[in-house]
């Protein structure tokens, strides 16, 4: 059954679409700005003021082109801006985005900064043709990539020379502030991703988080999968996110072998306080294990 605010939009709209003039409805062409005498029908264009930056977007936001000049992006949609040097933005639907050349055209569009990590930032024109591959497409779900690796930041990231950070998915390793716990976690994850290694990523159904991280299973040249072999040797515990689960029982076996023969840092109290615990401030300090003295 329709409901009556629905149905009383719908015959709201009808009205305005049969005494709208016909050559409105002839400017009406979809994801470009039309004026506020365009009528959008079934949401196939958008209202703008047409000081934007325009360009034509693909159906797959993947394959969205940046426009010259453009240096912020948004959703007509939404309320926040996007640096196009950010990933955040890929995730939009291309039909709806709405380019800007400036912060200031940002701003005075009524928008506010997006609070995604590096996506508020200010950027000029050589820093977007300075970002490699620009923005950073979204991977596919399930798809693969090459990750050569740069840096190895702490016991579960690293960066990729090809531009991606990557977290390690379904793995927690302690974080660099929690004794000696996070650097040792950290020279196990260097001793298996040294710089230069070229890997390969496997994502699984979310590709990406808040942080701008991609989430991926990193695979070495021999085979072996580096998250695995960090549960394996006792750095790091199994940390599930839906929907990412595809290898969680597998992970699960693994984690529970070295918990129970105390590789690693289950034969220290590195695990009495969980990294997700930690972060979130839930841990009391504990007496030091001798590994940390």
């Amino acid at each position: 059954m329709l409901h009556p605010l629905r149905s009383l939009a719908a015959a709201a709209f009808a009205l305005l679409l049969l005494g709208a003039p016909a050559e409105a409805q002839k400017n009406c062409v979809k994801g470009k700005p039309c004026g506020n005498s365009c009528i959008a029908i079934n949401k196939t264009c958008r209202i703008g003021t047409g000081t934007a930056v325009t360009a034509t977007t693909p159906a797959n936001s993947n394959a969205v082109v940046v426009p010259e000049g453009a240096l912020y992006v948004a959703s007509t949609r939404g309320v926040t801006y996007y640096a196009v040097t950010c990933r955040g933005w890929r995730s939009l639907t291309p039909s709806n985005l709405r380019w800007f050349k400036s912060l200031e055209e940002a701003t005075a569009a009524g928008l506010r900064p997006s609070a995604q990590t590096g996506c508020a930032v200010a950027v000029t024109p050589a820093a977007v043709a300075a970002t490699p591959g620009g923005a950073g497409p979204l991977p596919a779900p399930g798809s693969s990539a090459t990750c050569t690796v740069s840096v190895v930041v702490d016991g579960d990231t690293v960066h990729c020379r090809e531009g991606q950070k990557v977290r390690l998915l379904l793995v927690d390793a302690p974080e660099m502030d929690q004794g000696v716990y996070g650097p040792l976690a950290k020279s196990q994850l260097l001793e298996l991703l040294p710089t230069g290694m070229v890997t390969r990523l496997e994502y699984d159904v979310e590709v990406r988080d808040r942080y701008d991280r991609d989430l991926a299973y990193v695979f070495l040249p021999d085979g072996s999968m580096a998250n695995e072999e960090l549960l394996r040797s006792g750095m790091a515990v199994v940390s599930v996110y839906p929907p990412n689960v595809k290898h969680v029982e597998r992970f699960r076996a693994v984690a529970d072998d070295a918990q129970a023969s105390k590789r690693g840092l289950w034969a220290t109290s590195a695990f009495g306080c969980l990294p997700a615990d930690h972060r979130a401030g839930r841990c009391t300090p504990s007496p030091r294990h001798p590994m940390e003295l």
